[in-house]
């Protein structure tokens, strides 16, 4: 009897000891993204907070013996120990400077480059966008960047159209899983008309995104873009990995409309004006307080100038020539319309009018023409190549057709202008 006991007490140990293993090992399994995305998403009292992380250097960087090189801008099996051999547009000892940067007037200063250094434990990076109908847009930052950004704060009106009259189309495509692998680094914002009375949506992105992140400290950067622009992966490789270069950061991108076969031309660039894109969460909140209007007014107090020039961080705006690409308008046609639909009606263009049959022919023949909504010619037309593209783009380019071509070349539609 004592011995039935006793091996009762054993089995009973033994089962409990295995439920506690089994426990601890259904806990640590990682959760699938797009179903960790909901379980914050619906986390009872709002949506639950998102942890940064930091990674490991030989995520990054590539150790040859006791010196690294970065590994974005190294031919790795042509370097050794001490001698990194850069690829084609990368600069500098460790290969970590691209070309774009290296062309930016503040460094050819001794003065503004001499605290320029690689950090061992990089930034975090979080990217704040608007979103209204650009999914192409969307999904090719997603890939293209997904390995530096650590979060991305999107937010989405409720009067976002995108063909459809139910609730905003980007999180429905996020609950049904769509780009599910990069989920658990996305923070969604819905955006309401109440929100917007006292502020910008801009503003509102910023404050409500950051109330979402945890453990942001004072030299991660806040990356500002509209929904119509692509971050060149360089440049993000760039504000990631170094300290010490000047701040704020102001960003123009090549410019495109309908598609990348109609570069929009000014004069004889087509770049966008200079927009603030990137500061640090120090400088955003030291110089502005946290104020996204005084951000891109580039309004910063005398005593601000004095109290970054003693922690030895350059306050020089500057621009990022080329940062990356802006593709206006470049949606279906009815999207087009849809967009047209939200925007107010002093904004809108003076030929649009509220009836679809007749604007979606009109919308054709801009594109088809090279028009905008103001109705001047863009310039010529052009196939893109790879090097005027995001490599995502490039590389799954049978996917975004209607971004390569125009779609309307050879359909006969009289020119109305």
């Amino acid at each position: 009897m004592v011995r039935l006991r006793i091996r009762c007490r054993c089995i009973t140990l033994a089962v409990i000891v295995s439920q506690v293993f089994v426990g601890l090992w259904f806990f640590s399994q990682r959760l699938d993204p797009s179903k960790q995305f909901l379980r914050r998403l619906l986390n009872e009292g709002g949506q639950s907070i998102l942890h940064l992380t930091d990674q490991q250097m030989s995520h990054y960087y590539s150790f040859l013996g006791k010196e690294f090189c970065v590994k974005e801008g190294t031919l790795l099996k042509q370097s050794s120990e001490g001698n990194c051999i850069c690829k084609v547009g990368w600069r500098g000892q460790r290969c970590g400077v691209p070309e774009v940067i290296q062309r930016a007037e503040w460094m050819q200063n001794p003065e503004l480059t001499k605290n320029l250094q690689l950090k061992r434990r990089v930034r975090r990076v979080i990217l704040v966008t608007p979103f209204s109908c650009e999914f192409d847009i969307f999904e090719t930052n997603m890939n293209e960047l997904d390995e530096l950004i650590d979060a991305f704060v999107i937010g989405e009106t409720n009067y976002t159209l995108c063909d459809t009259k139910n609730s905003p189309p980007l999180l429905n495509k996020l609950k049904n899983g769509w780009l599910k692998e990069y989920q658990n680094k996305i923070i969604y914002v819905p955006v309401n008309d109440k929100h917007l009375k006292n502020s910008s949506f801009m503003q509102n992105l910023v404050q409500s995104g950051l109330r979402l992140v945890s453990d942001v400290r004072p030299d991660d950067l806040l990356i500002l873009t509209n929904g119509e622009e692509i971050l060149s992966r360089d440049v993000v490789v760039f504000l990631k990995f170094f300290h010490g270069y000047p701040l704020p950061i102001k960003c123009n991108y090549k410019n495109y409309l309908y598609g990348f076969y109609w570069p929009m031309s000014k004069g004889k660039t087509n770049t966008t004006a200079p927009q603030m894109c990137a500061v640090s969460f120090q400088f955003l909140a030291n110089a502005f307080e946290y104020q996204v209007s005084r951000l891109q007014d580039g309004n910063v107090l005398e005593e601000d100038l004095n109290f970054f020039t003693t922690n030895e961080q350059p306050v020089v705006e500057w621009t990022i020539s080329e940062a990356g690409w802006r593709c206006h308008l470049c949606l279906s046609v009815q999207n087009i319309f849809n967009k047209f639909l939200t925007y107010p009606h002093s904004s809108q263009p003076k030929w649009f009018t509220e009836s679809s049959p007749s604007m979606v022919p009109f919308i054709q023949r801009l594109i088809k023409f090279g028009q905008d909504e103001n109705l001047d010619p863009v310039g010529n037309g052009e196939l893109p190549q790879r090097e005027n593209l995001p490599s995502y783009l490039w590389n799954h380019k049978e996917n975004f057709v209607h971004l390569m071509k125009n779609p309307y070349e050879t359909v006969s539609i009289h020119n109305f202008v």
